[in-house]
């Protein structure tokens, strides 16, 4: 497969893939959604986690869709058209900085441990979510060791990577991945109270078929992928995938999804409002 199909080629089997699918619905009823709020499918990739909040809240969403690859965020457009009111394709800090106003609610799907400064990206996104607002994001359980226990496919895909050489110099190795402790760290040093979290399991007949959405999330990672350039580099992690798949299914791997909701912690003037002007706006 040329790497200049890859955004098509994601857009066609997402909608199938059980991970994005299921992960992007239940993220989408954690975040509480109601008509009319505005809502930012951040890191939106081919637009599942935004299809599936309109799908939630027929009577309509304010939706803004952000996406820094530009293949992936025409596969978005192609998937959601005109239901979104804007589509961005920029930093996701940047995008910050991009949206009037102050939203209800900040999707991510899958997708924030891609960026090159999840921390910055959640700071960034505080300031622009109401009080009373959430942000909403999912890690797969590859990335979150509480489910060591848990082999997933991504788990026994990305030993595979690194067995390899394939992935990006500067990610951690799997062995020294998040936990609950560090995210909530992080939360906290980005301006949220402690979130809440739920663990979801995603069923799938054959788990085996579908790493492929680890690539989905290399195409945006930083710094350079090694090899000669990024295109070489995406394509040798494509060969790698039938390799991968015999100790996927050997291993009993399950997929793992663990879904946060973050509220923003309120800044002293927040508090003083709280207190003493009838509680604060939005």
């Amino acid at each position: 497969m040329r790497v200049s199909d890859w955004g098509e080629y994601v857009h066609g089997i997402a909608a199938q893939m059980a991970l994005y699918r299921e992960s992007a619905r239940r993220l989408c009823e954690l975040a509480g959604l109601r008509p009319g709020m505005a809502v930012v499918d951040l890191g939106a990739g081919t637009g599942l986690a935004g299809l599936a909040a309109l799908e939630l809240v027929p009577e309509g969403l304010e939706l803004v869709v952000v996406e820094p690859n530009p293949s992936l965020l025409a596969a978005a457009r192609a998937r959601i058209g005109d239901r979104a009111g804007a589509y961005h394709t920029v930093d996701p800090v940047a995008a910050a900085d991009l949206v009037p106003g102050k939203v209800d609610r900040v999707i991510c799907n899958l997708a924030l441990l891609s960026f090159r400064d999840p921390e910055g990206v959640l700071r960034a996104w505080r300031n622009r979510i109401k009080p009373t607002g959430r942000f909403c994001f999912s890690l797969s359980g590859t990335y979150f060791n509480v489910l060591r226990d848990q082999v997933t496919p991504q788990y026994v895909f990305i030993q595979e990577l690194h067995r390899q050489g394939l992935l990006p110099r500067g990610l951690p190795s799997v062995e020294r991945l998040p936990n609950q402790r560090s995210v909530e760290g992080t939360l906290k040093g980005a301006g949220y109270k402690p979130a809440r979290y739920e663990v979801q399991e995603i069923p799938t007949a054959r788990p085996e078929t579908e790493p492929g959405g680890e690539l989905y999330n290399l195409m945006r990672i930083h710094p350079a992928l090694p090899g000669k350039d990024h295109r070489d580099a995406v394509e040798r992690t494509l060969a790698a995938l039938p390799a991968a798949a015999p100790a996927i299914a050997s291993r009993g791997a399950r997929w793992q999804v663990v879904h946060f909701v973050a509220q923003p912690a309120l800044t002293p003037e927040e508090l003083l409002l709280e207190r003493f002007g009838g509680g604060p706006p939005g």
